[in-house]
């Protein structure tokens, strides 16, 4: 288990590119968010599930909470977390995210160093959704929620932040499929065909 981490899922998203709840799409006969859940309770000791529509997900048998900010984006799924886990700091990811890495999460949550994010940062930009927050940041995410601010990026030059490059992630995995994320129907085919080519 990762000390001192706990592992999180926001399922908050409206999924209208995908035309219904992608986090319960079906992936290799099991609702897509259900191989992410088992994944992270092999690592973490404490999970979290942020959702608003807790009884699509009551079958997971996981905690949940709801945004206190509605339709604010993952930024209020990721200030729901941190103000509802008992531990420091929260890995945050995507209900879309079924290749998330065991390995990589590990390396991401071991970072030495006092980091308010630890965040993958690819040549096609950030990965906020497979990120590690310390509740730290939570008074910054408050304020600016408060002020209406929601994107993620706007937080980034304030906060102590610890860019994980993509030569550094291809030193712990082979390549970057982790990050795929699943927004379209097709996408659901195209990470069938990368599994069983």
């Amino acid at each position: 288990m990762i000390r001192q981490v706990a592992g999180v899922i926001l399922a908050g998203g409206k999924s209208s590119r995908f035309g219904s709840n992608k986090a319960l799409a079906l992936h290799q006969g099991d609702a897509l968010i259900h191989g992410i859940t088992r994944k992270l309770a092999g690592l973490f000791p404490e999970t979290l599930l942020v959702t608003n529509t807790p009884e699509d997900y009551a079958f997971l048998g996981w905690p949940m909470v709801a945004d206190q900010y509605l339709n604010c984006g993952p930024l209020a799924g990721i200030h729901a977390a941190l103000r509802s886990v008992s531990q420091p700091r929260a890995f945050v990811c995507g209900c879309d995210m079924p290749l998330i890495n065991p390995e990589l999460i590990r390396f991401l949550c071991e970072l030495p160093g006092d980091h308010e994010v630890v965040l993958p940062w690819l040549p096609e930009g950030p990965e906020p959704l497979y990120a590690v927050y310390s509740q730290t940041a939570l008074p910054l995410i408050e304020e600016n929620l408060a002020a209406g601010l929601y994107k993620l990026g706007a937080l980034y030059n304030k906060l102590r932040l610890r860019k994980v490059t993509a030569e550094e992630i291809l030193q712990v995995i082979p390549d970057l499929t982790t990050f795929q994320n699943i927004n379209h129907q097709h996408d659901l085919a195209r990470l069938a065909d990368l599994l069983d080519p």
